[in-house]
């Protein structure tokens, strides 16, 4: 009966293991894999940014896990649509680290939405890649931020500007956060360099008419139209811009590749875009990434800087992850970010453990008739950032 028992026990012993993973090594829990939660829009208001977000971080992860994974493990990724909502993102955050219990979250697009997450991030003791540029003016132990920040470039470009188009600016931007910092940033550096503003704009996200602020920019005779418009809108004001005839330079923070080929070669000549990231960038990484998303991403859309925020944040994370001794400690996570360096298609950047930001280069652009971007401008070495 003893022998009895005892088999039962060691039978039951056996069972528990396996479902559990007992005598697994790929981690205390029995998991394969390590899961990352992608928080994005693919509908809504959003959506065409974002979606060129999310493509370039399942990119990156897609490449991680062809080439090995974690140190034989395989990221999975647990995608959440917060259908372009800040508070919905916020409620989907909870979600990923609560219920599907992930690692680390990549995404949020917009400053309000991120603005969301970040408390809920920060109270559950989890992690934040952020991939967008944005305007700065924050930090957290429990956010990454991937993308350019004011003076990685809009002070870079205020500058280039005023040395080589000219004196007077008017500012126009959709009416959120990231426009409205930016064009209070960029009125100091003006001010700084000898420039002055003949007019500033806000237009709710989405207007694509714009007959009203084209008078008011006739009648300001400025030398550059200094632009924060995302979107539709960005689409919708350089071809009215254009069929207006007036000749002021267009300076733009948000336009990209993609933005172009719906405004056309026509409208978009001769205007200027300062990011981190064009297509054209020389480099063999470069090249070998513009090939794999021509082949992977077929909807009409071009490599760009958000597409390069998206597969530079799933760089560093799978970098970090690498890095830590445990991929599925979300602190050691966390603390492998310091002073991280990867090999991007953008070049060689790192995260400054002091805040949390990432080290980018800045590259000025100039549209030719062909709607294509010349790289004009590119600084010697990445720009720390100061947030």
């Amino acid at each position: 009966m003893k022998k009895v028992i005892s088999l039962v026990l060691s039978c039951a012993v056996g069972l528990a293991c396996l479902l559990s993973g007992c005598g697994n090594k790929t981690n205390s829990t029995g998991s394969k894999t390590i899961k990352v939660g992608l928080l994005y829009s693919l509908s809504g208001v959003t959506s065409v940014s974002e979606k060129q977000l999310y493509d370039g971080t399942k990119l990156a992860i897609d490449e991680i896990n062809e080439n090995g994974g974690i140190h034989g493990r395989k990221i999975q990724t647990v995608f959440a649509d917060y259908a372009s909502d800040p508070a919905r993102a916020a409620d989907k955050a909870r979600k990923l680290i609560l219920d599907e219990k992930v690692t680390a979250i990549i995404g949020t697009c917009s400053s309000s939405a991120r603005k969301a997450v970040k408390p809920v991030v920060e109270a559950n003791h989890s992690l934040l890649v952020y991939p967008q540029s944005y305007e700065g003016q924050e930090e957290s132990k429990n956010i990454v931020y991937v993308g350019c920040i004011p003076n990685q470039q809009a002070e870079v470009f205020v500058q280039w500007l005023l040395k080589n188009t000219g004196k007077k600016f008017f500012l126009i931007g959709c009416d959120f956060v990231y426009p409205q910092v930016e064009n209070k940033l960029a009125k100091e550096y003006l001010a700084k360099g000898g420039g002055s503003v003949v007019g500033e704009e806000y237009v709710p996200y989405g207007s694509t008419d714009f007959s009203s602020v084209l008078n008011k920019i006739k009648i300001s005779s400025p030398d550059v139209i200094y632009t924060t418009l995302t979107g539709d809108s960005n689409v919708a004001f350089y071809k009215q811009y254009s069929a207006y005839g007036l000749k002021a330079t267009i300076a733009s923070l948000t336009t990209n590749e993609t933005v172009l080929k719906a405004i056309g070669k026509d409208a978009s000549k001769n205007s200027y875009i300062c990011v981190d990231y064009f297509k054209n960038v020389q480099n063999a990484a470069n090249q070998k990434f513009v090939k794999a998303y021509t082949e992977k991403i077929k909807d009409g859309t071009e490599p760009s800087y958000a597409v390069m925020g998206g597969y530079n944040s799933g760089l560093f994370l799978g970098e970090a992850m690498k890095k830590a001794k445990d991929p599925e400690n979300t602190q050691q996570v966390i603390d492998a970010f310091n002073g991280l360096t990867v090999d991007s298609p953008s070049g060689k950047i790192s995260i400054d453990g002091s805040n949390h930001h990432a080290s980018l280069y800045c590259r000025i652009g100039k549209v030719d008739n062909n709607g294509e971007i010349n790289v004009i401008y590119q600084s010697k070495n990445t720009i720390a950032p100061k947030p």
